[in-house]
């Protein structure tokens, strides 16, 4: 039976959080303070080029939010957008000839900056909209993610070209806030929402705008280390492989545990946390991702509770039943119902 299913872990570079911090700074908030509160050293998250795991980002974004008592953190951080606030990525922009080049420099070395927000362009007469959305195996998270990440690609825009360009429209998922002058002030454009995508639709002429600073030289420098950068980061990466490669193997073990999986890589507990921490991954997260991707495969495929009960190292149905209810908010049941319903409607 194909276990193959390894999805790269979701980390966030720390540089994003630089924009954060700036904003929290404006108000006057003690940054470091602010982070202790949270149980995190302010070190972990300023170093250069370092990554964090995607549940802490969440967590520090929405604690900030309510810190400040600001329900539009997310479009207020992106308003502090700065180059090096996408690390080597916004330099690499920063030098281009166009915002066509820079877009196209973004989508091919986006995971730089992490792999949390994904985005895929529609093309229509002299019009393109790109629409951002998460990879499946993304945790829940609130509306500031894809609102500082609106409002740092407009204020990017603004930024590089010296010129106050505006999308033609925006749309969000998320059903409409109490208020929504902020969102007005920020896009300059109509926004609307309860809609099918997260999405900015641009005129297809605002590709041709220069770049104040453009500079082949130094994009070619930026670019060569960005593709070292990448391939140093899938380097690192190798050890959530393996260990995941392990996972599957040993996945109907009902005892599996990072005790085994140490022994099997003849390596202690400890230092395979540590490494699995430098690539922004905890072994019990890690496992309960993988769980819960294959047993939602497995309904896709109607495997009975029983079988997926045993292919996945639960106890028994009623275990694997309860987990699955807290992965997904629905049983097995529910969710295969409205898989087969959503397959009905195409």
């Amino acid at each position: 039976m194909d276990k193959h299913i390894t999805p790269e872990p979701i980390s966030v570079s720390v540089t994003v959080l630089s924009q954060l911090f700036l904003y929290l700074a404006s108000l006057k908030v003690d940054v470091d303070a602010f982070l202790q509160t949270l149980g995190i050293d302010p070190v972990s998250v300023k170093s250069a080029d370092g990554r964090i795991p995607v549940d802490t980002y969440l967590l520090i974004q929405d604690q900030a939010a309510e810190y400040v008592h600001d329900p539009y953190l997310g479009l207020h951080m992106g308003e502090f957008f700065e180059a090096g606030s996408w690390s080597i990525l916004g330099y690499m922009m920063m030098n281009c000839k166009n915002l066509a080049e820079a877009a196209e420099k973004s989508g091919r070395y986006q995971r730089i900056i992490g792999n949390l927000i994904e985005t895929r362009s529609q093309f229509q007469f002299n019009k393109f909209k790109a629409i951002f959305f998460t990879p499946p195996h993304a945790p829940k998270m609130s509306r500031h993610c894809f609102e500082a990440a609106f409002s740092s690609s407009v204020r990017m825009m603004r930024t590089l070209t010296g010129v106050k360009l505006s999308p033609l429209e925006v749309t969000f998922i998320y059903p409409e806030p109490a208020s929504t002058a902020e969102y007005e002030r920020i896009f300059c454009c109509p926004v609307r929402f309860g809609q099918k995508d997260n999405s900015m639709t641009m005129d297809m002429r605002i590709g041709n705008t220069p770049i104040l600073m453009a500079n082949p030289g130094l994009l070619e420098y930026f670019e060569k280390y960005a593709q070292d950068f990448l391939a140093e980061m899938d380097r690192k990466n190798e050890l959530t492989r393996s260990v995941t490669k392990i996972i599957l193997m040993h996945l109907d073990d009902e005892s599996l545990s990072i005790d085994k999986v140490a022994k099997e890589m003849s390596m202690s507990v400890r230092s395979l946390q540590k490494h699995l921490e430098s690539e922004g991954v905890i072994f019990s997260d890690l496992l309960k991702d993988i769980r819960e991707r294959l047993a939602k495969k497995y309904l896709h495929e109607n495997y009975s509770v029983e079988q997926i009960t045993y292919l996945l190292g639960f106890s028994e149905p009623s275990v694997f039943r309860k987990a699955f209810k807290k992965w997904s908010g629905v049983t097995p049941r529910e969710f295969r119902e409205r898989s087969f319903s959503a397959v009905n409607r195409i």
